[in-house]
């Protein structure tokens, strides 16, 4: 039972803060209503773990920038993040997904749509910057110049009727 309240309280948490940063974010981030996406790899958006698999990605948030829902086509598959914007001088050539790579875990970055200069950017997890860290032991390398292996998938927008 108290497991139960205790997964609630922060379910609510987690709901409560994409509230408030989805109503004092900054306007304009956010221009698509899905995303789909065939990430051909498991990942991780730094609190869940995806298997490989056909996905459809929604802003949430008033204006769309407070962060994501990731769902899998059979939906088994669901998890929320909450996002930053990412900011790019030229506007995007395409719609994609950028991925962290360390080995053979991967984890979700970014989301841009073709056309946009800001995209969205998920946090690093715990876990990510572990990995990192570890990274840069193994190959003797200081905090600042190295880092993970950049993957980027392509997505697609929906058709507009």
């Amino acid at each position: 039972m108290k497991k139960q309240v205790l997964g609630a309280l922060a379910m609510l948490s987690v709901v409560a803060t994409l509230t408030v940063v989805g109503v004092v974010a900054p306007a304009g981030a956010s221009t698509f209503t899905q995303i789909m996406v065939d990430v051909p790899f498991a990942f991780s958006d730094g609190a869940n773990r995806f298997p490989a698999g056909k996905y459809t990605i929604r802003p949430i948030g008033e204006n769309g920038n407070a962060g994501i829902s990731i769902t899998s086509e059979d939906g088994k598959a669901f998890g929320l993040r909450m996002c930053f914007n990412a900011e790019a001088t030229s506007p995007r050539n395409d719609t994609a997904l950028i991925f962290h790579r360390y080995g053979d875990m991967y984890f979700l970055s970014q989301v841009w749509t073709v056309g946009d200069t800001i995209g969205l950017e998920l946090p690093r997890s715990s876990m990510e910057r572990r990995l990192q860290r570890a990274d840069q032991t193994s190959n003797g390398q200081s905090a600042s110049s190295s880092g993970p292996a950049i993957v980027t998938i392509a997505a697609t927008l929906p058709k507009a009727r």
